[in-house]
């Protein structure tokens, strides 16, 4: 069958950060104007051109397309399959825009996939637009139901689709994990070699982005990665990953941006994958995520380090022990404090991530947590506003005292830039929550000092330029331009 996989436009934002398939997604100059590969696009694609399909993919944000070029596109390719991802800040927006493309092409079969999908199928359906929905993880679902589309076979038994039948919502089991994550291919990038992302902790271009693992060893009651991925953590194999690696480096990439929940989680796959890369000799750049609890040594981080890695992204969120526990965040200030000062003296770049309006959260705990973050000197760092997704243990809790809360009402122009129902459980109003994130910013960046040393580090002309740009983002949003 023809398929195009979009990546669909936003009229809210230039930049959303769609390339997962779980939970939240980052937009706007908050996260200095980022603009990721769509990863998740990427594997649904490369999977079915495998099964023979006539398979093209069109990133809307990365070519600068607005819905009606999109639409434009759709009448000159004329495909008979329509996938996009979507989450619970898009849903919407994705769903006007299926709608649209569906009545002036009413035989071109649409599907969606990502969290709100996962979570509340029937909300997303309700939304219009969308004849399938596909829940969790979605290349072998969408493999066996575009396969049954080619041959005219029924798939209304399909495990992990929801679809309306005879005006009746069908919601069939979940389809089980994939257990073996070497047995899904690996992207092919072809499809969007032509284009220039951007990310500011990017050092070297051309750079692209990757998938290791799926799920998180945290439970933290705010995020939906747990819940989507299921409770067990799963890997691809070291040599998996230097495989891809490899693959990428002929391709002509110089860094790679690991964007696993957690690529730190599993310790013995960490140290094998950065003896692999050291004794071939593989040279590339690449940064990760992390959890504090994972980066167990100074000798761990040195080891990353001598293997390419620049920068360790970190989700800290806050600098009071209270705020963590009301979160769940497993970790304690004690042991962060310990490991940003083993990144700062191996020479590893540090990002952290903050949340501001927090269950528990007082003016006193923002004012704490600026101070904390200025005295643990990471690198760079966004803050975000505490948001309530569905399918997260926090957003049930708050439900059960707000009947009437919808997760999709935090859609692309609210989500992480002012609070969400903030005064049920913070003594911050919405508004002062948004205010205290601005305020976060420019406590950070706009200091002379950090200017300087930021400027100091500079050892290129284009990272001059990157730095510059995603800069003058984050200094207009703090100073109160629209995100």
């Amino acid at each position: 069958m023809k398929v195009l996989c979009l990546n669909p436009p936003s009229k809210y934002s230039r930049n959303i950060a769609r390339d997962l398939f779980y939970g939240c997604w980052c937009k706007g100059k908050r996260i200095a104007g980022q603009l990721f590969p769509p990863l998740n696009l990427l594997y649904v694609a490369t999977s079915l051109k495998q099964e023979g399909h006539d398979v093209s993919v069109l990133d809307a944000q990365a070519e600068r397309k607005d819905s009606a070029a999109v639409m434009r596109d759709i009448e000159r390719t004329k495909p008979e399959i329509l996938f996009i991802p979507t989450s619970t800040m898009n849903i919407k927006e994705d769903s006007t825009l299926l709608r649209e493309y569906k009545n002036a092409h009413p035989n071109m079969i649409t599907v969606a996939f990502g969290s709100h999908i996962n979570f509340d199928p029937k909300q997303s359906l309700d939304y219009g637009g969308i004849d399938y929905g596909i829940a969790r993880e979605p290349e072998m679902v969408i493999k066996e139901l575009v396969n049954a589309l080619a041959r005219g076979e029924p798939v209304e038994d399909i495990k992990g689709i929801s679809f309306v039948k005879n005006h009746r919502l069908c919601i069939n089991p979940p389809a089980p994990f994939i257990q073996n994550l070497d047995d899904i291919p690996i992207p092919d990038r072809s499809y969007i070699r032509d284009f220039a992302y951007f990310s500011p902790l990017v050092k070297k271009v051309p750079w692209t982005n990757a998938l290791t693992s799926r799920g998180c060893p945290g439970k933290c009651n705010f995020c939906t990665s747990p819940y989507f991925y299921g409770q067990s953590l799963r890997f691809r194999s070291a040599e998996n990953v230097v495989q891809e690696m490899k693959y990428l480096i002929s391709l002509g990439y110089q860094e790679v941006f690991y964007r696993d929940e957690t690529f730190t989680a599993h310790q013995p796959r960490l140290k094998k994958i950065c003896e692999l890369l050291i004794e071939r000799g593989i040279k590339i750049s690449w940064l990760c995520n992390a959890r504090i609890d994972t980066l167990r040594s100074k000798e761990t981080i040195a080891l990353m380090r001598k293997a390419g890695c620049h920068l360790v992204k970190i989700g800290v969120e806050s600098g009071s022990q209270l705020i963590l526990d009301n979160i769940r965040k497993g970790i304690k200030v004690e042991d962060t404090i310990k490991v940003f000062k083993w990144m700062n003296e191996v020479g590893m770049e540090s990002h952290a991530h903050m949340m501001l309006g927090c269950p528990g959260e007082t003016k006193e705990t923002v004012e704490q947590t600026i101070k904390f973050i200025k005295m643990i000197k990471p690198t760079t760092v966004t803050f975000n506003a505490f948001t309530l997704f569905p399918g997260t243990p926090m957003y049930d809790e708050i439900k059960a005292k707000l009947p009437e809360l919808d997760g999709a009402q935090h859609d692309t122009l609210r989500e992480h830039s002012i609070g969400d129902h903030s005064e049920i459980y913070t003594e911050l109003s919405e508004e002062e929550v948004g205010q205290a994130v601005r305020c976060a910013y420019k406590d950070f960046y706009i200091r002379p000092a950090y200017v300087w040393q930021t400027l100091k580090k500079m050892r290129s002309l284009d990272e001059f330029r990157r730095t510059i740009s995603a800069g003058l983002d984050v200094f207009s949003y703090a100073a109160g331009g629209d995100e």
